[in-house]
């Protein structure tokens, strides 16, 4: 589950390094960068956090519960910023929606199959599917802004 966070995170890292060269002129560029980069690095810090959470713990459930619901909150910021108005990042806009929108449906369907009085395989295979559509959107706006347009985008579920 984390590793689509770090893969994500490191692509995005590799989409900045390279087109910080070429953007000095414009601000609203710029800016959206640079929110992008502290959005992917909250990203990789709830993705090591996860990574260290030890599954013998009584705690590891509630503290797994704790730090999606920090993902899906800097999502939902994420989803909020303004995106330069760039051909290139036509659909960065709607799949940031979309992300925002499956990983709070994640978030709720984990908390509900998880610290019910009985744990809900069917819940919780519903959250790991909305989960894993949130990080496709991810992965695609990291495509886009890496200047390549996924084919699957027009496809998606």
């Amino acid at each position: 589950m984390t590793k689509i966070i770090k893969t994500i995170y490191i692509l995005f890292c590799m989409v900045l390094i390279l087109s910080l060269s070429g953007c000095g002129d414009n601000k609203a560029l710029d800016e959206y960068q640079e929110k992008m980069e502290l959005f992917f690095e909250k990203l990789g810090d709830y993705d090591n956090a996860m990574n260290s959470l030890d599954p013998d713990l009584d705690s590891s459930i509630s503290d797994m519960i704790y730090y999606l619901e920090g993902i899906s909150e800097a999502i939902h910021e994420m989803a909020a910023y303004e995106v330069p108005d760039l051909d290139s990042f036509d659909g960065i806009e709607e799949l940031a929606k979309q992300a925002n929108e499956y990983m709070t449906e994640a978030v709720s369907l984990y908390r509900e199959a998880y610290l019910a009085s009985e744990y809900n395989d069917d819940l919780a295979e519903a959250a790991y599917e909305n989960y894993e559509r949130a990080n496709l959107r991810l992965r695609y706006i990291v495509e886009i802004l890496r200047g390549d347009i996924p084919e699957e985008i027009f496809v998606t579920d």
